[in-house]
């Protein structure tokens, strides 16, 4: 849901109903390269996302350990 729509839609299309670039482009109406664009985008968008989600989980992982201890 922290994707731009059309970045959503490419991503879903990819790996949850693993389309090839050229059927998302044909099913979206955009060019191969928008696909790839838009692939790109997401992927850096949810690498971004679950690496601040690692940070927390991390520091909450130590903060539970040195208190038991």
């Amino acid at each position: 849901s922290n994707l731009p729509e059309k970045c959503r839609q490419v991503f879903i299309l990819s790996r949850f109903e693993n389309k090839k670039n050229r059927e998302i482009a044909e099913i979206l109406n955009i060019s191969i390269k928008t696909v790839e664009t838009q692939m790109s985008n997401a992927l850096k968008k949810l690498a971004s996302i679950l690496s601040e989600y690692l940070k927390v989980l991390i520091i909450s992982i130590l903060h539970m350990i040195l208190n038991n201890f």
